[in-house]
């Protein structure tokens, strides 16, 4: 069966339209979306291209035989993909919104954990599909320090995020299960973000502290700011390393413009894979708790992620001391 992907593939053409109020798709407005723009550019073109085809057969039938080949390649593709995962997943039941990547073994893999469709659409398009897998997650993830083990799980998305590991949780947790070689925390830049990787080094920390104890977890580390001065662009993590880098880079330069980042669903795909998810230009924090540290880490989230709030308090009080500036 040809699709509208195997005939448009690889062509390129230009339009010049002026229509008024236009509707573009997404934040970033890639796709012009408006309806009467399309039926008006389909009766623009539908006749012009019927007449090139009837009047050069030699170059219809070219063009006819060059979709077939892209539909075949498609689907060698597709049944190679289900061959070479159909043992990994054989006893598996995968999340529909789960990405999934073609390597069969977990070497050299990653699965990125986003949090919403927006985000997750920018990662699937910026991933490579070999060695990368993307799951979006919705919402805020549940707090497994103060939730009660039925609620754990009842939990959809700890669920999903279950069974794309493939390595179980708790008392059932198997390391060697696992379907990838790194697990990466990819959430926003700002307040929002941090909270929800807190969540998820929490129940990381709870329910499959194996992953952190072999070296497997990994936070991500996307922009939050964009500098750009003439044709030099540069991306700042925080409000630091943007003023380091007006200090630095961009000295003595007049009219930087600087813009933030509101989610990484506002990034195009080209600038979250050359910030975040490109191996050879990416920095990446692995999550690490030393042998040592242990018993202080197991009472640090208990205090701050457990269910006594008085707790968190005293906590507060005991470091307010050590607290600069506060972004809330």
């Amino acid at each position: 069966q040809i699709t509208a992907d195997d005939a448009m593939q690889g062509c390129c053409a230009v339009l010049s339209l002026f229509i008024r109020e236009p509707q573009f798709q997404g934040q970033t407005k890639e796709r012009l979306v408006s309806a009467d723009a399309q039926r008006l550019v389909d009766n623009a073109l539908k006749d012009h291209f019927d007449h090139f085809l009837t009047a050069d057969t030699t170059a219809g039938k070219a063009l006819l035989e060059r979709i077939i080949e892209r539909a075949e390649e498609r689907l060698k593709r597709r049944e190679k993909k289900d061959l070479d995962r159909k043992s990994a997943t054989r006893k598996l039941r995968l999340p529909g919104k789960l990405a999934d990547c073609s390597r069969q073994e977990a070497r050299g893999t990653e699965i990125f954990l986003v949090e919403g469709d927006s985000a997750g659409g920018s990662a699937k398009q910026a991933r490579n599909r070999e060695t990368q897998a993307v799951l979006p997650l919705r919402g805020k993830i549940l707090n497994v320090a103060s939730a009660s083990p039925e609620k754990l799980r009842q939990n959809l998305e700890l669920q999903d995020l279950v069974l794309a590991l493939g390595c179980g949780m708790g008392d059932r947790f198997d390391v060697t299960k696992l379907r990838y070689e790194r697990v990466v925390i990819m959430t926003d830049a700002d307040v929002d973000g941090a909270h929800i990787a807190a969540l998820l080094m929490t129940f990381f920390y709870r329910e499959m502290r194996g992953l952190i104890d072999r070296g497997h977890l990994f936070l991500a580390q996307p922009p939050l700011f964009r500098l750009l001065s003439g044709k030099d662009q540069a991306y700042a993590r925080d409000d630091a390393h943007r003023d380091e880098l007006l200090r630095t880079r961009f000295k003595g330069r007049r009219n930087v413009e600087i813009s933030r980042f509101k989610g990484l669903g506002e990034m195009l795909p080209a600038q979250l894979k050359a910030t975040t998810m490109d191996p050879a230009q990416r920095a990446m924090l692995r999550v690490a708790v030393p042998s040592a540290a242990k018993p202080d880490t197991d009472r640090l989230v208990e205090s701050l992620m457990g269910r006594k709030p008085e707790l968190r308090f005293q906590f507060i009080q005991d470091n307010a001391a050590f607290a600069r500036d506060l972004d809330i």
